[in-house]
Parts: C-alpha cells; sequence; structure tokens
C-alpha cells in the first residue's frame, strides 16, 4: 500500500509542523550568550581546532577557558553560514519542536489520550516558552526527554535494547553542553531508584535482578561516555565548579524563580497539577515515580535555569498518573451519563474522512496558515527590530566607522554581542562567560559598573580606552562628572565614551559627534 504525501500529514503532525513555522519565524536572536557562541564557532571552523585559551577579552587574554560546548557552536555557525539568521531560527525551532515531539509521544506510550496528551503538551510548551533560545540549553532538553523517554520505556514495557542509545547519546551531549551531567544524574537517579523498588517490594524475581544488573551496567557505561570530550577526567569537575560560583547569586538564571511573573505561575499550577494527578492516581506512585519527578520539581523552584528540566520530567508522569486515575475515572463517567450517551448518538453517525482526505484537509489548513503568517511578516519584522533596539548596534558600528581602538569597557550583559560584532581584532572587558572570568573579576566589574567605593582606581587599573555602556549606567554618569572621559556617540539606549586625555594616537583625531 502506497502512502501519499496527503496521508503524511496526520492533525499531531500539523499542530507540531504549524509550531515550528510559528517559532521559525517568531523567535528572537536577542540572546546575550547566542552572539559569543555564534564567533565561537567560527573561530573553530575557520582554525579547525580549539583555543588554547581565552580569544574574546583582553581582561583575561590566553587564560584557560574550558569549550564544553564547542560541538554546539560549530552547528550553530553551520546553521548561520547556511541560511544566516534564518538558519540559527530553524535550528532552534527545531530543537524545540523535536523535544516537545518526544515527551508528546512518551505520554501517549504511557497511556494517556492525544488529546490530553496535547494539552500537557501545550501547558508545557508555553512554560518552555523563554528557554527556546539558540544556546546549548537546547541539546539538554532534547537528550534529557530522550534520556527519559528511553528509561520509562525500559521500566514500562521492557524495551531493553534502546538502553543502548543512552552511553552513545552520552558521547554528544558531553561536547555539546556542560549540562551532560543531568543525564547521568539522571540515569543514576532512575537506576537507585528502581533498585529501592526491587529491594523493598514485593514478589522478587532473578529476572528482575538480571535487568536492573543491565541498568546498572548501562550507568555505568554512560558515566564512562562522558569522558570522551577534550578535557577528559577534568570535564568532570567543570559543572561543580560552575554551579559553585558565587557569582551565580547575581545571575538571573540561576536564582530563584519569582512567581510574581506569569511563566513562574504556570511552572506553579503544573506542580499542583502533578501532585493532584498522583493523589487520584490507581494504584499509587512507586519510588521511581516519586523520586525522578520530585528531585527535578525541587530544583526548578531553587533556580530558572532548572525549569524547563523540571516541566519536562514532570510531564510524563502526570500523563501516567492520569491514565491511572483521574482521566480514566472522568472518562467513564462521561460516558455512562446521559449528556455522554446523546453526545455519542449525536456524533456516531456521522462519517469519518478518509485517511487521504484528512491528510489532503490538513495541508489545506497548513496553507492556509503559512499565508496567514506570510501576511504578519512585516509585524514579526517590526517586533525583531525593536527587539534589536536592546542591543549596542548603534554603538558597534560607529566604534568600527572611526575605527577606535584600545581597551574597551563595558556593560557585562552585552559582551557577547560585542564579541560577535567587533572581535577577535577588538577584546571586550566581560562577557556572559562567568567560569572564564571568575568571582573575584566580576565582583570587582560590578563595583565599578554601579561607582561603589574604589571603583576608580579598580576602573584605572585597567587603562581602559574607550567604554561602550547603557545610558542608565551609574559608571557612565561618573566618568563624564569627573572629566576623565567625554560622550562621542548617543542613541536611544547606548552611549560612546572615548578617554579625554587618549592613551593612543588613534583615538585622538576622533572628534565628537
Amino acid at each position: 500500500m502506497l502512502i501519499t504525501a496527503a496521508a503524511l500529514l496526520t492533525k499531531t503532525r500539523l499542530a507540531f509542523v504549524v509550531l515550528f513555522v510559528v517559532l521559525a519565524l517568531v523567535l528572537p536572536l536577542n540572546d546575550p550568550d547566542y552572539f559569543w557562541h555564534l564567533k565561537a564557532g567560527e573561530y573553530i571552523v575557520n582554525h579547525r581546532g580549539l583555543p588554547a585559551g581565552d580569544i574574546f577579552s583582553f581582561t583575561h587574554a590566553g587564560q584557560p577557558w574550558v569549550l564544553h560546548e564547542w560541538l554546539f557552536e560549530v552547528m550553530l555557525f553551520g546553521a548561520f553560514a547556511l541560511w544566516g539568521s534564518s538558519g540559527v531560527k530553524l535550528l532552534t525551532a527545531l530543537f524545540a519542536v523535536v523535544t516537545l515531539g518526544v515527551t508528546f509521544s512518551l505520554m501517549r506510550r504511557l497511556g494517556q489520550s492525544s488529546l490530553v496528551a496535547s494539552l500537557l503538551a501545550i501547558c508545557g510548551g508555553v512554560v518552555l516558552a523563554g528557554g527556546w533560545t539558540p544556546r546549548p540549553q537546547l541539546v539538554t532538553y532534547l537528550f534529557f526527554a530522550l534520556y527519559l523517554s528511553i528509561l520509562l520505556a525500559y521500566k514500562y514495557h521492557g524495551a531493553r535494547r534502546t538502553l543502548f542509545v543512552l552511553p552513545v547519546l552520552m558521547v554528544i551531549w558531553v561536547n555539546v553542553h556542560g549540562g551532560y551531567l543531568i543525564g547521568i544524574a539522571l540515569v543514576a537517579l532512575f537506576t537507585g531508584a528502581e533498585w529501592l523498588n526491587y529491594l523493598f517490594g514485593a514478589g522478587r524475581t532473578p529476572v528482575q535482578k538480571q535487568r536492573l544488573l543491565e541498568l546498572s551496567l548501562i550507568a555505568a557505561a554512560t558515566t564512562l561516555a562522558s569522558l570522551v570530550n577534550p578535557e577528559f577526567v577534568g570535564h568532570w569537575l567543570y559543572p561543580f565548579q560552575v554551579l559553585g560560583m558565587e557569582a551565580n547569586h547575581y545571575i538571573q538564571e540561576w536564582q530563584s524563580p519569582d512567581f510574581h511573573q506569569i511563566l513562574p505561575k504556570m511552572y506553579l499550577l503544573l506542580c499542583g497539577l502533578f501532585l493532584l494527578s498522583y493523589v487520584y492516581a490507581t494504584p499509587k506512585a512507586d519510588i521511581t515515580e516519586l523520586l525522578v519527578p520530585g528531585f527535578f520539581l525541587f530544583n526548578g523552584f531553587v533556580s530558572v535555569r532548572h525549569v524547563p528540566l523540571a516541566v519536562l520530567a514532570m510531564l510524563p508522569f502526570i500523563a501516567l498518573a492520569l491514565a491511572r486515575g483521574s482521566t480514566a475515572a472522568c472518562a467513564a463517567r462521561w460516558q455512562g451519563s446521559w449528556l455522554g450517551r446523546r453526545y455519542a448518538r449525536a456524533v456516531g453517525g456521522g462519517k469519518q474522512l478518509g485517511g487521504q482526505a484528512e491528510g489532503l484537509l490538513n495541508w489545506l489548513l497548513l496553507l492556509v496558515i503559512v499565508m496567514v503568517l506570510s501576511l504578519y511578516r512585516p509585524v514579526f519584522r517590526t517586533t525583531a527590530e525593536k527587539q534589536a533596539e536592546r542591543l549596542p548596534a548603534g554603538a558597534a558600528d560607529y566604534v568600527i566607522a572611526n575605527r577606535i581602538q584600545g581597551n574597551m569597557f563595558n556593560v557585562y550583559k552585552d559582551g557577547g554581542y560585542l564579541i560577535y560584532r567587533l572581535g577577535p581584532q577588538r577584546k571586550v572587558f566581560i562577557d556572559g562567560r562567568a567560569d572564564v572570568y571568575g568571582d573575584t573579576f566580576i565582583k570587582d566589574y560590578m563595583q565599578m559598573y554601579s561607582g561603589q567605593a574604589d571603583w576608580k582606581r579598580k576602573f584605572e587599573r585597567h587603562a581602559i580606552d574607550y567604554a561602550i555602556v547603557d545610558k542608565n549606567a551609574p559608571i557612565r554618569q561618573l566618568l563624564l562628572t569627573d572629566g576623565s572621559f567625554r560622550e562621542v556617540f548617543r542613541d536611544k539606549r547606548y552611549s560612546v565614551l572615548l578617554r579625554t586625555v587618549p592613551r593612543q594616537p588613534v583615538l585622538s583625531s576622533r572628534s565628537s559627534h
């Protein structure tokens, strides 16, 4: 039987295709870290190797830099080199849609209906919306969903062969993002919980023990597979060093969610649904079903960065619990009710569309949706332009046009973009790679930026020639007030300041604008 193009597009696939198209059109490219990741990928591809030390800042030039995300950076630059910004958006949208698709498929395999699985996927996708940016976390989200899918397929469906995929995926994961440690933690937590189920459960059998021994070997192999990286054993220490940094207290994504905002509120609602689904589920959850989602749920309250993983961990277990209790009971009550029987009689006589007819209708709907989105393309472009205004694009243009050189002072959040626009010829003062700069330097930067005690001495120590700062930066007003710098460029958000008495001849010939 031939499968036609019409039959390839079901309602579920249509929803994911539409989501992909929408994301590819509306995703913003203004994440500060995206820009230095892109520039790092360009360097790696052009030089066919990893840099031996930091190449982007003059404050830490040549000092050790662990490129734990090099493979993603190569992928990112590859997409950009092929299709420009559209390629980056397509790559980001692809990771987002596949991650939700894997989670949706897992919920269906756990016994949930398409309707409930779709609703849960939508709720999860909304909470995850803030994480759909072109950064290596995208791969961690996808691989986390794949790991969980493989482990739960082993637990509930006896799928043993797919366990061998875990170490293979780890070889990729460890070279894409430092979040690979989450995969090791997930496998270890799952394996430990399954052993506890075995030890404290009833009816232990040799077959169960043999399966758990296989799972333990896979867990060990997955851990060892993480050694396949440029740093070897040293890479194991890196995530702990980053997590232990004091600077994380000042970085927004490492702070606890602000439940006054809409997305954290939706995360809180998902947590509530998770707890309620477990209360009414029959049979009750075992140790694995409590520990695995509970661990990630807790971490979601600790840090904004962990919320996407908490959502991806909870959704399958919510679907499982609802299938065991609430949805099954509600469906039975609905079918047995007078209104349910009337609805069944009214709809049951309707003629179902055939596979090809339904497929053709879905393709037609997709065409209409794409046409409507195309009409709104100017709106998307205007929105993107407004988002671009938040970046120091005009300031970077001025520096390039006037061939300004020397030691630059810049704002932490703008370092990535300035690396992309000005580097590596012009090197930044600081950027989002907190692990490169360390706690002491970041603390000194914050004192300089905010004009705290002794800021001037610390600032002068770096022999700054020019500064690119936002108009509200305290240091901007301080530098202008003491007369050591003059403003040569200003737009709606940013200023370029030059030292009044230049340290280099190239600066002395530039007049104020």
